[in-house]
């Protein structure tokens, strides 16, 4: 007790003692508490004695050396100098840009989305700098409020210790307040600079969003022109008086404007991307061409083997291009030109015919030629003169085109092809020529975007394909004994998935073709919010998309381990069928089941919806639903009462059975003719159903056979049992049976009963021992007699018997002429 009382009266001492320098703490001054009664009075501050000065003077200066070297550093800002400095010199040549560029209204649609594109990447780095600083004033603030409070620390315990008439040094007091103070003044100034520099960067900031909008405002205007006549009829005299030198000037000046050489330029920020591009597409070529060798007929990838090059410039640009972050328009046409002519080499490749390949580089052709017009920004007349060359140049071809492949019923996509785009040419041609040139542009070039966006994704699933099949199958990875199995099917899945991204991309982008908008995101985020409201639940296309991905994820993923299950646990080990299947169900009930929980909180199902969803099942199962639920349960039953296996023999309607499957409402059975029955789960509980191997295979077989009287009963037992013991599928144990059953109407009735070891052979055996037992009675003179009846007339009618003896005379006068007649012919009697 002695020991435990030290070691706390020590615990107490080493506490009191660790609390004294908490209580001299400069910045928390100790409050003196006077309790009266129920209330608590709050006097003065309780400062720290006059020993404790000069301890604290050399803390103050610490933190001060300390705080002025953070200053030093937010001051300095030397990352956000460098970044702010790399941002304005970009300000300074977008703004010179603009200046040359003139007025947005007269900008064609992909300069302005260029331009947007570079602002808004110019306001974001704005931004970041902006709070970046802002968070530097932030904690400057913070450092001024903590010294100011220290400054009048300091001045109050000098008032305190003169007021108490103590004695101490006052110039150590004022020293430390004027310390103070030239801290603050630093920590103003340091405030005052980054103050400065973000009112410089939200000048800026300004200066773009006042570009944006202009920018924003001509988009908006050509949006709106699309159905509206902007320009000269074709037929009018001011068309043709649009065509002056100053028109071949502006084309001239337009093509000055375009600043070939900025790509260049912009490469000093992303070197790197162009760089990985090359190289993975050289590394992709190369192995391609190694791999050359090993190219399959039906594979995927045998056009790839053809062009390694073409495809490695394909993949690369196409996957690796929207890393460049707001290119200008002359890089971006040189990564166009690259990724149109490689997918046009992979594409006409492809194509049935050469005809075909001609389409194909005609777009290719068409396609780059209108987007370098567009990036020139040819005058609007030059242009509108173009666009009718295409029309009536591309209706003849399409229509040549069309009647040479209109009747081969396999190319029915080009031949719809072919009439959308004769159509589309048509309703663009008489809209130029009416006026609507705006309507006019956007057709063609639409169109033809479309058809390279088509061609592109299909050539990706191609690449797609090859490449899962190529990595499903390759030999390190067919190793492993799940990809042996299941690799082309995980393939399959795999693809499905890629091919449904691919799907809404490609929806998506054909949404931005034909509507105008400024990028894909903005086409998702004008279609996400779009939907329908059931009651308190918002059923959006963003939530729609999600529940569909989450089920389909959910089931990929109860395939996946269920297979896995399959090969890395029942393989290694025996397990019965039907465990094996009950757990792969239970397991496939408990994915669906979580899939199905997470889907209704993905649509903003909540617990009360979800309870009111609850309640009406419970109506919908009391009224019309509860055979549905009767099954379901029954099958729950079926997988763990396990009456009814998978693979089971049983007797279902007289008829016998192999149950296939088990499933959530029914189960499936093949009968012997491989027809197959869907039996509803609760009949197999609710009625009697004969298992013929639920706790064992064996089956006893009986064979009902009849020997005429007068046969030795013994020898015929014998070679019963003779028989039975010589077929190999007949078990030795138990012993077969030979037993005389019953005095048959025309035989003596025997059985022979015999065990099998598997209920499947019970025909086939029956057969060999019927084809043996006759076999081995032929060959002992054992009679197997035909069925005998005797008929007694006890009683007839007198007019029957009249009709008897006249259908007898009659008769045997028919015999006798017949006879006569065949002696007088010489013919023996009885041949004719």
């Amino acid at each position: 007790m002695r020991n435990v009382c030290c070691f706390i009266l020590l615990i107490w001492t080493f506490l009191a003692l660790t609390t004294i320098p908490l209580c001299a703490d400069e910045s928390i001054p100790i409050t003196n508490t006077i309790v009266n009664g129920d209330s608590a009075v709050i006097t003065a501050p309780a400062f720290p004695g006059v020993s404790e000065v000069i301890a604290l003077r050399a803390t103050l200066g610490n933190d001060i050396s300390t705080t002025k070297t953070q200053l030093t550093d937010l001051a300095d800002h030397r990352q956000i100098s460098d970044n702010l400095e790399k941002i304005l010199a970009r300000q300074t040549v977008l703004d010179e840009r603009l200046k040359e560029l003139g007025d947005p209204a007269s900008w064609s649609f992909e300069r302005l989305l260029e331009r947007k594109n570079t602002l808004n990447s110019q306001i974001t780095n704005l931004s970041t700098i902006f709070d970046d600083i802002s968070a530097y004033l932030t904690l400057i603030e913070d450092l001024r409020s903590q010294w100011h409070q220290r400054q009048t620390f300091w001045r109050e315990w000098k008032t305190f210790l003169a007021t108490n008439q103590a004695e101490f040094s006052a110039e150590e007091f004022d020293s430390s307040v004027r310390q103070c103070d030239e801290l603050l003044n630093i920590i103003n100034e340091t405030g005052n600079i980054l103050i400065s520099v973000q009112q410089q960067v939200l000048n800026v900031q300004d200066t773009n969003q006042s570009s944006l909008r202009l920018v924003n405002n001509a988009l908006n205007i050509l949006r709106g022109q699309i159905f509206k006549k902007t320009a000269r009829s074709l037929f009018s005299l001011e068309f043709y008086q649009q065509f002056t030198p100053e028109t071949a000037q502006q084309f001239l000046d337009n093509l000055d404007l375009v600043q070939w050489r900025s790509g260049y330029i912009y490469i000093n920020d992303f070197w790197w991307v162009t760089v990985l591009q090359l190289s993975v597409a050289l590394a992709l070529g190369v192995s391609l061409r190694r791999r050359r060798s090993e190219k399959n007929e039906a594979s995927q990838w045998n056009v790839l083997f053809r062009h390694p090059w073409a495809t490695g410039l394909f993949v690369t640009f196409t996957t690796l291009s929207p890393i460049y972050k707001a290119p200008p328009l002359s890089w971006t046409f040189y990564l166009l030109v690259i990724s149109v002519l490689s997918a046009s080499i992979l594409v006409a490749d492809t194509v049935p015919a050469r005809r075909h390949a001609l389409v194909v580089w005609l777009l290719a052709t068409t396609y780059l030629v209108s987007m370098l017009f567009q990036v020139i920004g040819l005058p609007l007349p030059l242009y509108r003169l173009y666009m009718i060359f295409l029309s009536l140049a591309g209706i003849p071809l399409l229509i040549r085109i069309y009647s040479l492949c209109h009747k081969n019923r396999d190319a029915w996509q080009l031949i719809v092809s072919l009439r959308i785009g004769m159509v589309l040419l048509l309703v663009s041609l008489t809209a130029q020529l009416g006026g609507y040139s705006t309507l006019s542009s956007r057709l063609i070039d639409s169109s033809i975007k479309t058809v390279f966006l088509l061609l592109m994704i299909s050539m990706v699933m191609r690449l797609a394909r090859g490449g899962i099949d190529f990595i499903v199958t390759h030999p390190w990875i067919v190793r492993w004994q799940f990809f042996r199995i299941f690799g082309q099917r995980l393939g399959i899945r795999i693809n499905n998935i890629l091919k449904g991204v691919l799907y809404v991309y490609g929806i998506l982008y054909m949404g931005q073709i034909w509507a105008g908008s400024d990028s894909v995101t903005t086409t998702w985020l004008t279609l996400k919010g779009l939907g329908f409201s059931i009651g308190e639940i918002q059923l959006t296309l963003d939530t729609l998309l999600m529940v569909v991905v989450v089920m389909y994820l959910a089931y990929t993923l109860s395939w996946l381990l269920r297979s896995l299950f399959d090969v890395e646990v029942i393989g290694p080990r025996y397990i019965d069928s039907g465990v094996r299947d009950s757990i792969k169900t239970l397991l496939h009930y408990a994915i669906i089941s979580c899939g199905v929980l997470f889907t209704l909180g993905v649509a903003g199902v909540g617990m009360k919806n979800f309870t009111v969803i609850i309640g009406a099942l419970g109506i919908g199962i009391g009224f019309g639903l509860q055979n549905i639920v009767n099954n379901f349960l029954s099958g729950l039953i079926l997988l763990f009462e396990r009456p009814v296996k998978l693979g089971d023999r049983i007797v279902l309607d007289g008829e016998w059975a192999i149950v296939r499957k088990i499933g959530m409402r029914s189960t499936v059975v093949e009968m012997y003719s491989k027809a197959e029955i869907i039996v509803p789960n609760s009949q197999l509980i609710s009625e009697k159903v004969t298992n013929l191997s639920l706790s064992n295979s064996q089956s006893r077989l009986v064979i009902d056979i009849g020997t005429a009287y007068g046969e030795d009963m013994e020898q015929i037992l014998e070679i019963l049992r003779e028989e039975a013991e010589a077929h190999p599928s007949v078990l030795s144990y138990p012993k077969p049976s030979p037993l005389f059953v019953n005095f048959g109407d025309s035989s003596l009735d025997f059985q022979l009963r015999v065990w099998l070891a598997n209920y499947d052979q019970s025909v086939e055996v029956k057969s060999e021992l019927c084809v043996a037992l006759y076999k081995r009675f032929a060959a002992e003179g054992i009679e197997i007699p035909f069925p005998q009846r005797d008929l007694h007339i006890r009683s007839l009618e007198p007019t029957l018997w009249s009709q008897l003896s006249s259908l007898q005379s009659v008769t045997s006068a028919t015999e006798a002429h017949n006879n006569s007649k065949n002696h007088h012919d010489g013919t023996p009697k009885g041949i004719g």
